[in-house]
């Protein structure tokens, strides 16, 4: 099979992102590889970003547009799977933009190594400088391993960007959450095949930091999501795998010191349960991962200055962000 004839959905949700979105939608519709279709799935938009998919659609053919109410992104996410026609699926946030070869090299990757998931490396965007990121070590890694690397915080698993799916393997769609459910969705999809993971080494990815992004909140309701994701994941990982397990405390560990130095910015009453939470899960899993030879030095400096005063962890939290 010539893998440039294979069909590949784009699929990019859309919520109020005049200002980005046709940076988006430009670079994808300008990749080297050929076969695409691109679902534009607008989430309710108020700034005429709906329009402007309309828009796209009538100049491309390869582009389409659903229209829905604003469910929040997991919901936008499944319903462009939903619809996707493609043998692979990417997914891609409408505040970023992508170089021309992603697409073919990510199905470079996932063809010729005959993996599950294709991902590359990334630069993170911050107003106009784009820095680069090497969060995540290239080459070829079984599920189990690169599962390990996503819960030790060694890798770039927790995201749905800059990869590339087999529509084949996946089984179970994104999760009801708004905050961290690509880590959920990657996390079923893995743990659901055999096979490996292919890193490729070059930046093909442009992540933009905005306050006010899909992915970008920082509110008790999200927050409280990133709890409800990892203590989901870590209940599934005690129950159908316990090789995982311990990564699992780890990832819900650091997850919790997140939301606890994260939680204070919020002076809605959701803010002291979001912080019991949290701290709850910090008492119960520090002193098993302070003793865990593959959690990281950053995690168990946390671990140990937990024991000591919360209030300092969160002094030189402030002071490093």
């Amino acid at each position: 099979m010539d893998v440039m004839h294979v069909l590949v959905s784009v699929i990019i949700p859309v919520f109020n992102n005049i200002k980005t979105l046709k940076r988006c939608v430009d670079s994808v519709l300008a990749q080297t590889y050929p076969n695409l279709e691109v679902i534009l799935v607008d989430n309710g938009s108020g700034d005429s970003s709906d329009v402007l998919c309309d828009e796209f659609a009538q100049k491309d053919t390869r582009v389409s547009v659903l229209h829905e109410k604003n469910e929040g992104v997991s919901a936008t996410r499944n319903q462009g799977v939903r619809i996707a026609k493609g043998d692979y699926i990417t997914f891609i946030d409408s505040d970023d933009h992508v170089t021309p070869d992603y697409i073919e090299k990510l199905v470079a990757a996932i063809d010729e190594d005959d993996c599950i998931l294709a991902m590359c490396n990334s630069y993170e965007v911050k107003g106009s400088v784009a820095a680069e990121r090497d969060f995540t070590k290239s080459g070829k890694i079984s599920v189990r391993s690169f599962m390990h690397d996503v819960f030790y915080c060694r890798s770039e698993g927790g995201t749905c960007w800059g990869k590339i799916y087999r529509a084949e393997y996946i089984a179970k769609l994104f999760r009801e959450y708004n905050y961290c459910e690509d880590a959920f969705f990657n996390f079923d999809y893995l743990t659901g095949c055999d096979g490996h993971v292919t890193v490729i080494p070059d930046r093909l990815y442009y992540y933009v930091r905005r306050k006010n992004s899909i992915t970008g909140l920082k509110k008790s309701s999200d927050l409280m999501d990133v709890l409800g994701v990892c203590e989901g994941i870590r209940n599934i990982c005690g129950e159908k795998y316990p090789r995982l397990i311990h990564a699992s405390d780890a990832f819900l560990l650091n997850n919790a010191f997140f939301v606890y130095l994260n939680s204070f910015g919020d002076t809605e009453s959701e803010g002291d349960e979001l912080r019991q939470k949290a701290l709850g899960f910090i008492r119960k899993y520090r002193g098993s991962v302070l003793f865990d030879p593959k959690a990281t030095f950053k995690t168990k400096a946390a671990c140990l200055m937990s024991y000591v005063s919360m209030k300092l962890l969160l002094f030189i939290y402030g002071r490093i962000q």
